[in-house]
């Protein structure tokens, strides 16, 4: 779908993060903007900035965990805009803890935030965007949604649910010839924002050399291009993720030898290890 100056975009979870980027990327195309996220202050230091470069911006300060707020969002984007062209479901969190020490409300939270609300806004835009002939939604998962990520089993999870979703969405439009369609975009290790840059910041982590990380910065750029490309899917990385999803499809316990001569796994154990020894400090 090509974009023109004046479509309108829904971008979630865009106070902070990756979203930025995505929203700033959208609003150089000339696109109007709808922002939406818990913090109130976030959001609103954003769209200044946006609004700086000559586009239309409207805040939704909601929590997309509660299905109310994410209808409301949909209704305050129609009232201010009167359509809705593209949908970026980009709102997430990670959660890197020991599983067996997992806490069960856990696990509701984090298929309400990176799976169920995706799906709902999901439903919610597309009656519209078939009836107006165009529209385009891209869910931002993870390489962990193509990939086993240790210590990660809830978020790998959700990401895992969003890239099906994705799919099988692509292939119901496709069979009813919709005049939208949907991307996944799957970011790795981003430097400058987003759950990596956190963890490098609290924990002092880093990339492993044979994975590498990218600029937060390219985030926007390509999601602009799955967009306009209807692309299905799209790794970014450094690392060669297309030859790593075929090596575990076709050879899961050579995978799993290679995995683990990459080193992947230490960052992940050092995140979980320490996340364990703060929530022990609390109690």
């Amino acid at each position: 779908m090509k974009i023109n100056k004046g479509d309108v975009a829904i971008v979630t979870g865009a106070s902070r993060g990756l979203g930025v980027y995505i929203a700033r990327a959208l609003a150089q195309k000339g696109m109007s903007l709808v922002l939406a996220a818990r913090s109130s202050a976030g959001l609103e230091s954003v769209a200044g900035e946006l609004r700086s470069l000559g586009g239309e911006v409207l805040t939704a300060p909601i929590d997309v965990s509660d299905p109310a707020a994410l209808q409301t969002l949909i209704d305050l984007s129609l009232q201010k805009f009167g359509r809705i062209d593209v949908l970026v479901n980009n709102a997430g969190f990670a959660s890197t803890f020991p599983y067996d020490r997992v806490d069960i409300l856990d696990i509701q939270k984090m298929m309400a935030v990176n799976l169920t609300a995706p799906m709902i806004l999901t439903r919610f835009v597309l009656p519209g965007m078939i009836a107006a002939g165009r529209g385009h939604i891209v869910n931002i998962a993870s390489l962990a949604g193509v990939l086993p990520t240790p210590y990660e089993e809830l978020y790998t999870a959700s990401k895992h649910g969003l890239v099906g979703f994705t799919r099988s969405l692509r292939a119901s439009a496709q069979d009813q010839r919709w005049p939208v369609s949907a991307s996944v975009v799957c970011p790795g290790f981003m430097d400058d924002a987003g759950i990596y840059e956190d963890f490098k910041n609290s924990y002092g982590v880093k990339a492993p050399s044979s994975v590498g990380s990218m600029s937060a910065s390219l985030l926007g750029e390509e999601v602009i291009r799955a967009i306009e490309k209807d692309l299905p899917d799209l790794f970014v990385s450094k690392a060669p993720i297309r030859f790593s999803t075929a090596l575990l499809s076709i050879a899961p316990r050579k995978f799993e030898s290679l995995g683990a001569k990459m080193g992947t796994a230490k960052i992940f154990r050092e995140i979980a290890g320490a996340r364990v020894k703060e929530r022990q400090a609390k109690v």
